[in-house]
């Protein structure tokens, strides 16, 4: 099955979401186990949500660059 850059991508980015959700999703319930409160809880997770955005971009970045020069010549062996 082949599948275009920007299919890949898409894929790709949707599933990063689901990652960070799922991972924000279990910090709060770790929160709320250790007494946290509701603002302590909403500060973490917008913290989380930051650096959630910024993790997404650099490994869409990496990966698009890494897929883009795919049959690029390179000096390594194969």
């Amino acid at each position: 099955m082949n599948i275009s850059l920007e299919e890949a991508m898409a894929r790709t980015a949707a599933s990063l979401d689901r990652q960070i959700e799922e991972a924000i999703s279990r910090d709060e319930l770790i929160l709320v186990d250790r007494g946290a409160t509701q603002a302590e809880i909403a500060e973490h997770v917008t913290a989380r949500l930051e650096e959630g955005v910024k993790w997404k971009a650099k490994v869409l970045a990496e990966i698009a660059r890494g897929l883009s020069h795919w049959d690029a010549p390179t000096g390594k062996l194969q």
